[in-house]
């Protein structure tokens, strides 16, 4: 992959071992959040959250994590919405289940394809930024996450513009 989208700082901050676990719905832009994340030096797994019985998305998932060479474990929502609830933004079960997946796993963070940025400032607080691109800024959406939630989050499609993202896909054959 050419590091022609990719922002000069920030994305070697990470060790080589650190490892990811990266909400899966087989789209494309989950497919490049995994690319980029591999090239700042992650391991990366995917993990897909079953809402339902009839989730169409679980086998998208999966069949993308394959394409991507990358293990996917699947998450049942209804078996984790008793002892997650309290965590999880109103009516998402999806971050709660990430974080219970990747402490199960032993995985230091959790990653989706939002478009949005979290930043970590000096003091080691993780605050929650807009995306580069205004139009399709998604931070709104996750406004509500607690501080332990957004020091083990990374958004690696927040830096990029939705037409970023689609040469960078057309570039990597998604």
């Amino acid at each position: 992959m050419s590091d022609t989208f990719l922002p000069g700082s920030g994305f070697d901050t990470y060790e080589s071992q650190d490892k990811v676990l990266v909400q899966m719905d087989g789209s494309r832009e989950c497919a490049v959040a995994v690319r980029i994340l591999q090239q700042q030096g992650f391991a990366v797994a995917g993990a897909v959250v079953r809402l339902t019985d009839a989730d169409d998305t679980v086998q998208a998932a999966k069949d993308a994590a394959k394409d991507l060479g990358i293990e996917c474990v699947t998450l049942n929502a209804s078996e984790l919405a008793s002892q997650l609830a309290e965590e999880a933004l109103p009516g998402d079960l999806r971050f709660p289940a990430l974080l219970a997946a990747a402490d199960r796993l032993g995985i230091q963070y959790i990653a989706t394809g939002h478009h949005a940025r979290v930043e970590t400032d000096a003091d080691g607080v993780s605050h929650l930024l807009p995306a580069a691109d205004a139009a399709s800024d998604e931070s709104a959406a996750l406004a509500a996450l607690p501080q332990e939630t957004l020091a083990r989050l990374i958004l690696p499609l927040g830096d990029f513009s939705p037409d970023e993202l689609s040469d960078l896909a057309e570039e990597l054959q998604f």
